[in-house]
C-alpha cells in the first residue's frame, strides 16, 4: 500500500474546501481508503493507481471528474535542451529521459517533489535498482548535457550537501554511496551527467552535485531519469511531468524523446461486445464516462477509440478502461447476476478440518485475526527470517517476502492493539510457504501481565484432547524466538508438530509491546494427517 498524509488544514488551503468535502465520495469511486487523526488527513492507496499518489493529482483528476474540466490539450510543451549519451554509459544504464518544468518558485512545492522523488524511487524504481531521478536548477547549469563514464578515481565533485572528494571517496563514505554503490557494476568507472562546462550535475542513481542543487527559490528545473528498465523509466518520466503540470508547471519536452516515446494519449479500441462482456451491461453515457475518467474519447463503427493520458501507466488494455466506466457508472448500479456453474461444489475437506479447529479455539475465548501473507524484508528480518520466497519484481517493497510462518504477522497485529484491555487471546489459520513447500498452520497467542508457559500449554493439552484424543510431548531446545529454557518443539509420536514457548523479549520490544506473550505454532497439515489415522 502507498500512504500520502497531509495536515487537515494545509490540505484544505491547498486543494480548497469543494475538493477536500469530495474525497470521501472520491475514494468509494476510485477505491481508497481516507483516515483523519489528530488533524491529520491520511488516504491509503492500493498500488495500481500510482498517477494518484499526491493530493495535487487527486485535485486536479477530481477536477475533471465532478466539474467536467475534461482533458482536451497536451499538457507538454517542446524543448530543444536534452541529454546526449555516449555509448560508454549503455552498459551501466541505458535507458535516460529528461524534461523541463517551469513556473514560479517553489517555495512550499520544494518538499512536496523531493517527497514524490522518492516515493517514486521506492515503488516504480525499486529502491533506485530500476530508475533513479535527478533534479536540477536550470539556471545555475550549461546544457547541452552529457551522460558519460568516468573513472572512480580522477572524477571529483562537490554534493548537493557539500562532501567534496572523488567519486570513489563518496562512493565509499557518503551515507548515499554506500546505500547504492553496488548499483554501479563496474569497478573502475562512475555513470555521471555532465553539462557543458563538464561540471557535475548528478551521478546516478547515487547522488546530485551541489551546482545544480534546487532550492526555494528555484523556477526551473531540469529532470533527468535514468535506469535499466525501459519500462520503469518511462513510468517514472510521464508520472513526474504530469505531477509538476498539476502543480501548476509547464512542461517542456524534448523532441527527441517525444517522437521515441509515443506513450502520452496512446490508443486503445474497446469494443460494445467487451463492455457488456465484462460490465453485464453498457451504459447510454459510456463516452462521459470515459472522460470524467480523464480519457479521451471518440465513438467508432463497433465501440470506441481511448485516448489513455501518458501518467495511466497502470492501463495495459481494454479490460483496465472497462473497468474504470465500471467505477465511473457506479458498481452498485449494475445489476447482480447469479454466476454459471458447470457442477454441484461439495466442502473442501482440509478446511471442514481447519473450521473444527477454529470452533474449539474460538470455545475458549480465543479470537480469529487475519495477517498480511506477504511483508516487507525489513519485518521480517526482526523475527528470524528463514524461509526461501522474496518476490524479485513486486508492486510494492512493503510486500516483497511471502511469510514462512504466522506468528510474526500477528504479533504485528498486538502491536497495533497494545492499548487494548489484557488479556489478549488471539490465533489464525493460514497458508506459509517453508522450505519451498506451501503448509496450513495454526498460531495461539496469549498477551497478558503475567502470560507464561503453562497458559499457552493449557491451550495445546485442550487442542489435542478434542482433535486425536492425546497428548503430546514438549522437547526442550534453543530457538531465536523463545526465551531459553521456557518452550520447546511440540512432538506426537515421532511427528514434530510445531514449537510452543515464551516468547523473547528482544522481539516484543522491537514490536512495540511491554507485556509478556506465551504462544504456539502448529503445523496443521501434519496434525491433520495424524487425524485421519
Amino acid at each position: 500500500m502507498v500512504v500520502i498524509k497531509e495536515n487537515k488544514d494545509d490540505l484544505i488551503h491547498e486543494i480548497g474546501i469543494n475538493y477536500y468535502s469530495k474525497l470521501s465520495d472520491f475514494a468509494g469511486i476510485i477505491g481508497y481508503s481516507i483516515e483523519e487523526e489528530n488533524n491529520e488527513v491520511k488516504l491509503e492507496f492500493n498500488p495500481d493507481r500510482p498517477d494518484l499518489f499526491s493530493f495535487y493529482a487527486l485535485k486536479s483528476n477530481m477536477k475533471i471528474f465532478y466539474d467536467g474540466n475534461y482533458r482536451i490539450k497536451p499538457l507538454f510543451e517542446k524543448s530543444d535542451k536534452l541529454i546526449r549519451v555516449d555509448n560508454s554509459v549503455k552498459s551501466e544504464r541505458p535507458y535516460v529521459m529528461s524534461f523541463i518544468a517551469r513556473g514560479k518558485p517553489l517555495g512550499n512545492y520544494y518538499s512536496h517533489i523531493i517527497d514524490y522523488q522518492e516515493k517514486l524511487h521506492e515503488t516504480i524504481g525499486k529502491s533506485r535498482k530500476k530508475m533513479a531521478i535527478g533534479i536540477h536548477d536550470l539556471d545555475n547549469i550549461s546544457p547541452p548535457f552529457l551522460f558519460t563514464m568516468r573513472d572512480k578515481k580522477t572524477l571529483e565533485f562537490t554534493t548537493y550537501d557539500n562532501f567534496h572528494g572523488t567519486a570513489r571517496e563518496i562512493l565509499e563514505k557518503h551515507d548515499k554511496g554506500k546505500q547504492y554503490r553496488q548499483l554501479i557494476s563496474s569497478d573502475t568507472m562512475v555513470p555521471v551527467i555532465l553539462d557543458s562546462k563538464e561540471d557535475v550535475m548528478s551521478m546516478p542513481p547515487i547522488i546530485n552535485g551541489l551546482k545544480s542543487k534546487i532550492g526555494n527559490n528555484t523556477s526551473k528545473l531540469f529532470f533527468d531519469i535514468t535506469g535499466t528498465d525501459y519500462n520503469a523509466v518511462l513510468s517514472a518520466f510521464y508520472l513526474f511531468a504530469y505531477e509538476m503540470s498539476y502543480i501548476g508547471y509547464e512542461v517542456l519536452i524534448p523532441d527527441a524523446d517525444r517522437n521515441t516515446i509515443n506513450y502520452d494519449w496512446r490508443k486503445v479500441e474497446i469494443t460494445h461486445k467487451e463492455i457488456t462482456k465484462l460490465m453485464g451491461l453498457e451504459p447510454d453515457n459510456t463516452v462521459i464516462l470515459l472522460r470524467k475518467m480523464g480519457y479521451r474519447c471518440e465513438v467508432t463503427s463497433g465501440g470506441y477509440r481511448v485516448n489513455v493520458p501518458g501518467n495511466r501507466i497502470d492501463v495495459m488494455g481494454p479490460v483496465d478502461i472497462i473497468e474504470d466506466i465500471a467505477k465511473a457508472y457506479g458498481y452498485g448500479r449494475i445489476p447482480a447476476r447469479p454466476l454459471k456453474t458447470s457442477g454441484t461444489g461439495v466442502p473442501y475437506t482440509p478446511n471442514e478440518d481447519e473450521n473444527i479447529i477454529k470452533g474449539i479455539l474460538t470455545s475458549i475465548n480465543y479470537q480469529e485475526v487475519r495477517s498480511f501473507i506477504l511483508n516487507s524484508e525489513d519485518f521480517y528480518r526482526k523475527t528470524g527470517y528463514s524461509g526461501d520466497v522474496i518476490i524479485t519484481n513486486p508492486k510494492s517493497l512493503e510486500y516483497s517476502v511471502i511469510r514462512d510462518k504466522l506468528y510474526p504477522g500477528i504479533i504485528s497485529l498486538l502491536a497495533i492493539n497494545k492499548r487494548r484491555k489484557l488479556p489478549l487471546k488471539i490465533f489464525e489459520v493460514g497458508q506459509v510457504v517453508a522450505s519451498g513447500n506451501q503448509e496450513s498452520h495454526l498460531c495461539v497467542l496469549y498477551n497478558n501481565s503475567k502470560a507464561a508457559y503453562s497458559d499457552i500449554y493449557a491451550v495445546l493439552e485442550y487442542l489435542l484432547a478434542r482433535t486425536i484424543n492425546a497428548g503430546a510431548k514438549v522437547l526442550q531446545g534453543n530457538y531465536n524466538e523463545i526465551i531459553s529454557g521456557r518452550g520447546g518443539d511440540i512432538v506426537y509420536e515421532n511427528t514434530t508438530l510445531g514449537r510452543i514457548g515464551e516468547m523473547d523479549p528482544s522481539i516484543l520490544v522491537d514490536f512495540g509491546i511491554q507485556n509478556p506473550v506465551a504462544f504456539m505454532e502448529i503445523n496443521l497439515d501434519k496434525l491433520r494427517n495424524i487425524i485421519e489415522k
